[in-house]
């Protein structure tokens, strides 16, 4: 007696009877696996909090394709106030961040990084090459004019051993 097997659908290739087949995968140069989940609210030391003045709990923020977290610094004078976010992009890399102001590349520890002032600038950004695929961005909203990207370069330098 001979039994017949069939199949429903046509596959490209050469069938073959035997072993079960295993497979590995393997990342190949040029591809990325997805970046890791992270908190960024954990990466800032509270001796930095400390030193910056930060008056408010950090404030974490979920949503599709980012985690943040954003503090308030908030001086005597006004004008000396700013808030601090850190972002982290598991899905954008520093090719996707957006606007138009000019960018100036950086280091930030051994990662590359750039620099740019926001749509309005009154901000400075400083975004954290992770893979070319995710990044943190530092970004310091108000205060005085040359002090923020200090802020932000400074902030930046600080949780870059922290980042995945």
């Amino acid at each position: 007696m001979v039994a017949l097997a069939g199949c429903t659908t046509q596959e490209p290739g050469t069938p073959s009877a035997g072993a079960e087949s295993t497979s590995t995968t393997t990342s190949t140069p040029g591809t990325t696996s997805p970046a890791p989940e992270a908190d960024p609210c954990e990466w800032l030391p509270s001796s930095m909090i400390k030193e910056l003045g930060i008056s408010t709990s950090a404030r974490p923020k979920k949503s599709k394709g980012y985690t943040a977290c954003r503090w308030r610094a908030e001086k005597p004078v006004i004008a000396d106030s700013f808030s601090l976010d850190i972002t982290y992009y598991q899905q954008d890399g520093i090719k996707d961040l957006q606007g138009s102001q000019p960018r100036t590349p950086v280091k930030v520890g051994s990662r590359d990084a750039v620099q740019t002032l926001d749509e309005t600038a009154n901000g400075c950004v400083v975004a954290i090459n992770v893979t070319d695929r995710s990044r943190v961005d530092v970004y310091v909203l108000g205060g005085p004019a040359p002090e923020r990207c200090k802020i932000a370069n400074a902030v930046a330098g600080r949780i870059e051993p922290e980042l995945p």
